[in-house]
């Protein structure tokens, strides 16, 4: 029996794992989306600030254009990352339930390892008895 909740324990700490892993690659992605609007925020700020020596640039409209080319990849972005985030939400239900399985899973273990070292004990004391009892008889 002990066997058998060994191996349930080692198929949930590997869905644990499997899933662990898949959150971290989320994670991943999300870090670098928002790192990437982050530096497309700064780019817009740093046109829009730009002094009067740019004067020539935005007489031909180049600002505005780049300007709205900062907007759609922005747009593009904040698309990608609440796509990263809804699947994230869903993975980390399904992250919080592996590990529930794998804490429930070690309980058991734990708990059976406990029974089986108290029988062996009882085992051992009863033997450790009997043995006394046919000393005295003989």
């Amino acid at each position: 029996m002990v066997s058998d909740l060994d191996q349930v324990r080692l198929l949930t700490t590997l869905k644990y794992q499997k899933s662990e892993a898949a959150v971290a690659v989320l994670n991943a992605r999300e870090a670098e989306l928002r790192a990437e609007l982050k530096r497309l925020r700064d780019l817009t700020v740093e046109t829009q600030s730009q002094q009067p020596e740019h004067a020539q640039i935005r007489a031909i409209g180049a600002d505005v254009i780049w300007l709205r080319w900062l907007g759609q990849a922005q747009r593009q972005l904040n698309i990608a990352l609440a796509q990263v985030l809804a699947e994230k939400e869903g993975l980390m239900a399904q992250h919080r339930r592996a590990h529930g399985k794998k804490l429930v899973a070690e309980t058991l273990v734990e708990q059976a390892q406990s029974a089986h070292q108290k029988a062996s004990r009882h085992t051992a004391l009863d033997r450790a008895i009997t043995h006394m009892v046919h000393r005295e008889k003989n």
